[in-house]
This record gives C-alpha cells, structure tokens and sequence, in this order.
C-alpha cells in the first residue's frame, strides 16, 4: 500500500514539473525561430549540381524553408528588413531555378512580394522565369499584367499580358473584356479592337460572345471619335473644346452613342473616354 502511495505520489510531483519543463521548452524555442536571422542561401548553380535527380525534393525543402521564416516572422508580428526580404527573395530564387515548372513559389512571390513588401518589380522578375517554362498556365502573364497596371499604372503592359492570359486554356472569361478596356486606357485602341475582333472569331458562347461584341462596339464608337478629334487637331492647330465643338465642325455626322449609357469626354492629347468606363451600371432605385 505503502509502494502505491509513493508512485502517485511522485506521478503528483513529477507530471506538473513535466509541463511547466515543456511549457518552458516551447517558449525557448518560440524565442529561437522568432530570432532566426535571415541565412544564405547557396546558389542554385551549385545545388543543381549536389542535388543531381534530386531536386524537385531539394526545391521542397528549400521553398519549406522559405515559407517557415516567412511565417515565424509573421507570427510574432515581427517588421521583416531588408536583408529578410532579401533572403526570402533569394530562396524564391533558387526554388525556381531548381524546378521552374513549381507553381508554388510564383504564388508566394505575388502575395508575399508584390502584395506585402511592395516589391513588384522583383515578383514580375520571378513570375517572366514561370511565364517562360509554364506556358499554359493564365495564372502567370495575370499576375504579372494585374501587378502592372495596379501596382506600376503601366496599363499598356498590363494589357498585353492580359491578353496572353486571357488566351491560354482555363483562363476565366472576365479576362478578355478587361485586357480591351485596359488596352484602349493604355493608348492602345486599335490593338484592343482587334483583340477583340480575333477573339470573337473563335468564341462560341452566347452569352460571352454579347457581352464582348458590346465592349467592341464601344471600343470602335470611342476610336471614331478620337480619329475626328484628331482630324480637328491636325486642321484647326488646337485641340477641340468638347466634343460638340467636333460635331457642329462637321468631323463627325452623328455622335455615336456609347452602349453602356455614359457621355462621351475628350481628354488631354485627344484620347476620348466614357462617363461609364466601360462598365454596365446597376440601375439605381429611383430610376
């Protein structure tokens, strides 16, 4: 009885100490991953080479890697500095160059570069690496053309990577009426009409065959004017006032109406936009 009362006894002393010794351990190592310091990363010439028919497991390990830090850093709301975000970029790097066709560190670097750090530059610079060897894939030239006209206001660009997104297989349908739109915005109109054009050419779907013929139409109204307005520019040495001014000067018959319900705008250097942007506008309650 005496024995039996000695082990729950000690089993009574020993389990607290047990968790208070491993509460404290966990602790210890929480202070060790949130300190980690930013390492170095072996370049990817050499592990290509040590990792021989190994690198798709050694591009895990290594994106792992990457992720962790990321994470610690995150977690404990932790500022990353430069040399952090140096070190993350690095591993993306060497990730990429060990197995370019992982789709996984292309998504990490949009969300985590371009989103987080602000350094869009240096996730296009990545995701041009998965653009050439995942050349089916509409996620890559989308991210790379949304980080350019929303980060860098570059619409020019962003619209062609659109469209070559917009034409690989899987890619949703929203995409070919935005590369137009950011197309004509980009000073591209006559591009985006025969984007437009081409892609209406091979598009069986009813419903998205009307809702791009609309966006052509007001594309092809919106370049009409442009070409008047320049007409008046070239003749007259000046740009018009409105674009009433254009019509009564007999460079346009009629004012063509924009399919969406917006009024026509001359703005700086000719370009000529709608109220509408393009957009369909939900009809308001009182209307």
């Amino acid at each position: 009885m005496s024995a039996r009362f000695g082990l729950v006894l000690l089993a009574v002393l020993i389990l607290p100490a047990y968790g208070w010794l491993n509460r404290h351990v966990w602790d210890q190592r929480a202070v060790v991953r949130s300190s980690t310091e930013a390492g170095y990363i072996i370049p990817s010439r050499f592990t290509r080479l040590m990792a021989l028919e190994h690198k798709g497991i050694l591009s895990d390990f290594q994106l792992l890697k990457t992720i962790t830090f990321y994470g610690e850093r995150t977690m404990h709301q932790q500022k990353l500095t430069e040399d952090d975000w140096r070190y993350i970029i690095a591993g993306l790097e060497a990730v990429t160059d060990l197995d370019p066709y992982f789709l996984d560190p292309y998504v990490l670097a949009e969300g985590v570069l371009a989103w987080d750090a602000g350094k869009v530059e240096d996730a296009n610079r990545l995701l041009e690496k998965g653009r050439k060897h995942r050349v089916d894939d509409w996620q890559i030239p989308f991210f790379i053309g949304f980080n350019s006209f929303y980060f860098l206001e570059d619409y020019t660009k962003g619209a062609e990577y659109l469209m070559e997104a917009s034409r690989l297989p899987g890619s949703p349908e929203f995409l070919t009426p935005l590369a137009a739109r950011l197309g004509y915005y980009g000073g591209k109109a006559k591009t985006a009409i025969m984007f437009l054009r081409g892609v209406l050419t091979q598009t069986s779907d009813e419903r998205l065959k009307l809702r791009l013929e609309k966006r052509l139409l007001a594309l092809e109204r919106a370049d009409l004017i442009e070409e008047a307005v320049e007409r008046f520019k070239s003749e007259k040495d000046r740009m018009p006032d409105n674009i009433k001014e254009v019509l009564e000067a007999g460079y346009l018959e009629t004012l063509p109406v924009d399919p969406y319900g917006g009024e026509w705008v001359i703005m700086k250097f000719g370009r000529v936009f709608s109220t509408s942007k393009f957009v369909d506008h939900l009809p308001r309650k009182d209307d």
